[in-house]
């Protein structure tokens, strides 16, 4: 077998094996309006382009470089793939889509080969020029607020599951549990200095560290429980409770 069509073989696999393994969809508000979570909103605000790229990175590009787009999907560190690129890492969520296209220019246009990711071009010529353009166009937004090494959609995800029965659905530390914590209430994200200065390494410590922070809290220190990675993922949510500290949601670009 040749190794485009290994390479073809192993998305059609890995995309049919992923098909029970997706994330989920974004939740939705306590007044089932989705906007009103931020992370949520950002998926409301995605151009018409950004939605269709959304779909098509989950159905094909999510099985390398993972749902999160850390370079961590099932078929990762196989011999044909090698090591995908780590968008988060990296400074995509700053990228208009014409920069982005100029990364994947030999992907793209078939002039050299990405000598680290040979099979990249196989994975254009099987999803067409165009669809991958389009595909391109959710990577700033996967990636998305760029200063902060965490992905803001993979936090939302978390949050809901270990923060916001606390600290609430829209960080304003009216959660369903937040009543039964008498000594010190849980950290309203949308008035929290840290949050407002932009001081994300001293969030990150807040939330590693738990109630070790703040005197007398019950917060847990999540660092005990959760990788680094993770962290900076909902380091990256909790920035969006205060939009006025982070970059602009990033635009399809020219």
């Amino acid at each position: 077998m040749t190794v485009r069509k290994r390479i073809a073989a192993l998305v059609i696999v890995a995309t049919a094996l992923a098909c029970g393994e997706q994330a989920p969809p974004p939740p939705e508000g306590a007044a089932g309006d989705a906007a009103a979570i931020p992370a949520a909103a950002l998926l409301a605000a995605l151009s018409d382009e950004q939605a269709e790229g959304r779909a098509l990175y989950q159905s094909v590009c999510w099985t390398c470089h993972g749902a999160g787009g850390r370079g961590d999907g099932p078929v990762a560190g196989t011999e044909t793939v090698g090591v995908p690129q780590d968008f988060v890492a990296g400074d995509y969520a700053a990228l208009s889509l014409a920069e982005l296209e100029h990364r994947f220019q030999a992907s793209l246009t078939g002039d050299g080969v990405d000598p680290e990711h040979p099979h990249m071009r196989t994975v254009v010529e099987l999803l067409k020029p165009d669809r991958f353009r389009t595909a391109l166009s959710y990577i700033p937004v996967l990636a998305y607020p760029s200063g902060i090494p965490g992905s803001a959609l993979t936090g939302m995800d978390l949050y809901q599951t270990r923060c916001a029965a606390c600290h609430g659905e829209l960080g304003d530390g009216q959660g369903h549990a937040a009543d039964a914590l008498k000594v010190v209430e849980p950290a309203n994200f949308r008035a929290d200095t840290l949050v407002a200065a932009g001081d994300w390494n001293g969030v990150f410590d807040r939330i590693s560290e738990g109630g070790r922070t703040v005197h007398g809290s019950s917060m847990p220190p999540w660092g005990a429980a959760l990788s680094e990675t993770q962290i900076w993922d909902l380091v990256a949510y909790v920035a969006t409770f205060d939009p006025g500290a982070l970059p602009a949601v990033p635009g399809p670009g020219p």
